[in-house]
């Protein structure tokens, strides 16, 4: 699968990776704070493909087209944001859908951004681990600081121990 042709707003931009786990919404918050107090736009990128997106409704019999998926891909994004930070986002929120294979896709907009903010570990399937393979792949080779958020840590008071 070819890695998509990224926007160039992701030129130099703090980006957060989403899908919907725990970790990747609770990554979210973190980023749209560190943009709120840096005065930045946050860039959100959704990466989604044939195998790990859920299908977009079609008529019977007839499979959904590429577009679709990229709609639906859309939706499910928007959806999210505001149920993360709210119909009215106290920052500037660029939403970006890709579509590829998701380390891929995350290691080509780490050679682009200036700092990158992913959750913990996704939707895979070995939920005691404490960093699935797509954030330990980008801690190993992404191009620009990376933050990684473990869901529970950040919405902690700060005098709690994690």
């Amino acid at each position: 699968m070819p890695t998509p042709k990224l926007p160039d707003s992701l030129r130099g931009a703090l980006v957060a990776a989403v899908d919907d786990s725990p970790p990747a919404r609770e990554a979210l918050r973190y980023a749209a704070r560190l943009a709120a107090d840096s005065g930045a736009p946050l860039h959100v990128v959704s990466v989604w493909n044939f195998v790990i997106s859920a299908a977009p409704s079609s008529a019977p019999d007839v499979p959904p087209t590429e577009q679709a998926w990229q709609d639906e891909a859309g939706r499910r994004l928007t959806r999210l944001l505001a149920e993360e930070l709210g119909e009215t986002p106290a920052v500037d929120v660029v939403p970006v859908v890709l579509h590829g294979n998701t380390t891929a896709t995350l290691l080509k907009v780490s050679e682009l951004a200036d700092h990158l903010v992913v959750g913990s570990r996704g939707r895979g399937g070995f939920t005691g681990l404490l960093l699935g393979s797509t954030s330990e792949q980008l801690v190993r080779h992404a191009c620009c600081p990376i933050t990684v958020v473990r869901a529970g840590c950040t919405d902690k008071p700060a005098d709690q121990p994690s």
